[in-house]
């Protein structure tokens, strides 16, 4: 059985949406996402939530999803609560096909919600340090919290491995993405950091942890977004033109720095996109893709997904981005929507995002950051964890 995504429901990244909640954005993309499918909340069987596990620390609610099944007019239905930290949105879409391919479903809402900045310090007028210090609780928190004291050196210490292993990326190949990205958000009505740099602008930006630079690192956002995956007959039914999920893949591996013998490499994403590839039948991702989202936290993972997603050798990732092969107008474009550098992230819903980004280029419909559709595919892929441990990768295909 296939299963098609066949509603979005997208809203800008910001800085902070002050004036609304958590369950009211969720409220926002779930009512886009019904009105872009055209159906109403009766014909939704299922809800997958994508809430990272911090919003049990940011909001002091440890069922959320629960709570904003109600308001957002879905109560009565089932659910299921995903949690991954960064991969919680990709993981969410995976659990949303796994629902409708086990038969207990035709059509399922995946929605996810994230904020931050409600947590304001009143004294210095701005976000409170317990924002990160809640992000940290993703690590092990008794031997790797305390040298990692913020998001950017957990994933810091993988890239900084992969240079000192293979000698690459370097930092200015790391700036040619930051370039890249930013300016591709540039024409993205979501996106929140869209702006024109040099490689000097990145370079000699404010040195955050080890080899990333303030403009090597994504914003810390606040957004949601909202899909809706039907069963093979209902997706035709409910559109005339599904985007099919034709593989998903997903992997863990180990997250203990110290005994991880693969440091510097992204085990986990290598092993989830090729598990997805293995599925929708996909055997040279470069030539039967048309172009790739990916989490691109940091400049420097960006660099290393290159090859662990199978479009050349590790550590030549930055060659790539010498080349222009991963530009919006190269062989196989990366992040043609500004990816998380240039539009935003939050956990939970960051991939529900991105996925509907890639639907919007698969139906020809993304505007300004539209690339050539030949082939009719295209993936997203989620890192995440301690040490970069987690992955999960979807494929998806116009018919």
């Amino acid at each position: 059985m296939r299963v098609g995504i066949v509603g979005v429901g997208l809203i800008p990244w910001r800085t902070r949406y002050a004036n609304k909640t958590y369950s009211e954005l969720a409220l926002d993309v779930t009512k886009a996402a019904l009105r872009d499918a055209g159906i109403g909340r009766d014909d939704v069987d299922h809800v997958v939530w994508g809430l990272s596990d911090l919003m049990v620390a940011w909001v002091r609610q440890c069922c959320p999803s629960t709570t904003m099944q109600d308001y957002i007019g879905m109560a009565g239905k089932s659910s299921v609560h995903v949690t991954a930290g960064a991969v919680t949105g990709a993981m969410a879409v995976r659990q949303g096909m796994i629902e409708i391919m086990s038969g207990m479903s035709d059509v399922t809402l995946v929605v996810g919600s994230g904020k931050g900045m409600d947590l304001w310090d009143p004294d210095t007028q701005k976000r409170s340090s317990a924002f990160l210090k809640a992000i940290m609780l993703d690590l092990d928190t008794n031997w790797e919290m305390p040298v990692e004291p913020l998001a950017a050196a957990n994933f810091g210490f993988v890239v900084q491995a992969h240079m000192d292993r293979f000698g690459a990326p370097t930092e200015e190949q790391m700036a040619k993405v930051s370039v890249k990205n930013h300016g591709n958000a540039l024409t993205n009505p979501l996106a929140q950091s869209g702006m024109k740099l040099t490689v000097d602008d990145v370079m000699n930006s404010r040195r955050v942890a080890g080899p990333i630079k303030m403009f090597d690192c994504c914003l810390y956002s606040e957004g949601a977004a909202a899909l809706i995956l039907a069963s093979e007959d209902r997706a035709k039914e409910i559109c005339k033109n599904p985007i099919w999920i034709d593989g998903a893949g997903a992997a863990n591996e180990r997250s203990y720095m110290p005994e991880f013998s693969n440091l510097g490499r992204m085990v986990c994403q290598q092993k989830s996109s090729h598990r997805a590839y293995a599925m929708a039948g996909i055997r040279d991702p470069r030539k039967e893709l048309d172009f790739i989202e990916t989490h691109d936290l940091l400049t420097g993972v960006e660099l290393i997904s290159y090859a662990e997603l199978g479009l050349c050798d590790p550590g030549e990732g930055g060659r790539l981005i010498d080349e222009g092969v991963t530009e919006k107008t190269g062989e196989i474009p990366v992040n043609p929507s500004g990816g998380m550098i240039g539009c935003g992230h939050v956990a939970g819903c960051s991939g529900i995002s991105r996925i509907g980004e890639v639907v919007q280029q698969l139906r020809g419909q993304a505007g300004g950051t539209q690339v050539p559709i030949n082939k009719g595919r295209a993936i997203f892929s989620a890192i995440g964890g301690p040490a970069i441990s987690q992955s999960c990768t979807i494929v998806l295909g116009a018919e």
